[in-house]
């Protein structure tokens, strides 16, 4: 066949036939597809399209979408049918549900005769992952860490053992004078500090502690005072405003002292040329907020970790209680230091909640069960605590 060669009209039963079988995909697609004519009308839906986004036959297509992206979406139907593109693809959010987008493709369907007057559009509509969702997620990968940490905890501590006990007697076969005691030191210090990131990494293992018992978190900061402030520096100040009638909380001392320090150093790296580190601790009572109507609030403990240091944009505080993410320089941190403090509070059946702005400083506010009731304080919401009902509650327990 030549180039003048005219091309054939198709037959009437090839014509019937192909319009069958395109009917036939299109019905029983199992995507969102519609055809909409010139103007943007849709003109038919198949079974997928009305189980996704209804059935709007008679819209027009961009009604579709959110007011806003509606210009959009007539600007793609114009370049479709103007033949600037043979398909386009357009990302729209969804007129009836803000939380999901719709992922468009358009392309021009010919007719029979060569015209293009008919356009056909398949549609993925996305919810976008509600709070819900984050939630498992991040429990999900909990899950994962937790199965890593039972997997490796045994023989990797098996290995430090060894490395420790030849270490040791190397220490021990050389003189108080020699310098290669320095280099045995350092190969100490190094694995004690691996030994306690697998204690990190065995809270994950360890859903629940089996040695909590009553504890007064004030016993825990004065017991951690005098190491806090070597730890923090001469150019940090460390103000303690602790409640004097505190209750006890049921917890494991040794998950109460990391909690307490995790804070405290991540407030202290928030202060690279000093400020002022503040730890309070007060009463107070927990309303949780349910279908029940009045639901009776619960005496809590309230433990407050403040400074005044750089802050954190919303991105940062999304992200804290991922495992491994930090915002330290290479080597300087683990990523798992807020991690492992939030599944110690959980595991108590405790709350922690940040409060935090680029250069206004951060506020960690733990709040646990109290061991045993006792009357005090105002009524915290079981919505995020905010800062106000903190400063009012702290005021009312200085009266």
């Amino acid at each position: 066949m030549n180039a003048t060669t005219p091309i054939p009209w198709p037959k009437p039963s090839e014509e019937v036939n192909a319009r069958a079988s395109f009917g036939a995909i299109f019905e029983h697609a199992p995507i969102a597809a519609a055809r909409c004519d010139s103007r943007g009308f849709i003109l038919e839906i198949n079974p997928a399209f009305k189980r996704s986004l209804g059935d709007p036959q008679g819209w027009r297509l961009c009604e579709l979408a959110s007011e806003l992206d509606r210009e959009e979406m007539n600007s793609a139907l114009h370049e479709v049918f103007s033949s600037q593109r043979s398909g386009i693809a357009v990302e729209t959010a969804a007129a009836d549900d803000p939380e999901s987008t719709i992922k468009w493709t358009l392309w021009q369907q010919q007719n029979a005769w060569g015209t293009r007057d008919q356009v056909i559009v398949v549609a993925d509509k996305i919810r976008t992952p509600d709070a819900a969702d984050e939630n498992q997620l991040q429990s999900q990968r909990w899950q994962a860490i937790g199965r890593l940490a039972g997997g490796i905890v045994h023989d990797f501590n098996n290995l430090l053992t060894g490395v420790l006990l030849y270490c040791d007697l190397l220490l021990t076969s050389l003189d108080g004078r020699d310098r290669r005691r320095r280099y045995g030191n350092e190969i100490r210090s190094a694995i004690v500090q691996a030994s306690g990131l697998i204690g990190q990494l065995l809270v994950f293992a360890r859903p629940k502690s089996l040695s909590a018992r009553p504890l007064s978190l004030n016993e825990t900061v004065e017991s951690m005072r005098d190491l806090i402030a070597r730890l923090i520096g001469e150019n940090i100040k460390l103000d303690l405003h602790l409640d004097p009638d505190l209750g006890q909380v049921n917890i494991d001392p040794a998950q109460a002292q990391q909690v307490l320090l995790n804070l405290v150093l991540n407030a202290r790296d928030a202060l690279p040329k000093g400020g002022r580190i503040t730890v309070q601790t007060h009463n107070c009572q927990f309303q949780p907020i349910t279908a029940i109507p009045k639901p009776v609030p619960f005496p809590c403990v309230l433990l407050t970790v403040g400074d005044n240091g750089k802050g954190m944009n919303a991105e940062t505080r999304q992200r804290l209680f991922e495992p491994f993410f930090t915002t330290k320089n290479a080597g300087e941190g683990t990523g798992l230091g807020l991690t492992t403090v939030r599944s110690i509070v959980t595991s108590h059946r405790g709350l922690i909640h940040f409060e935090s702005e680029p250069e206004q400083g951060t506020r960690v506010l733990v709040l646990f069960p109290r061991a045993s009731p006792e009357p005090t304080a105002i009524v915290l919401s079981s919505s995020p605590v905010s800062q106000t009902s903190t400063a009012e509650h702290t005021k009312e327990s200085q009266l």
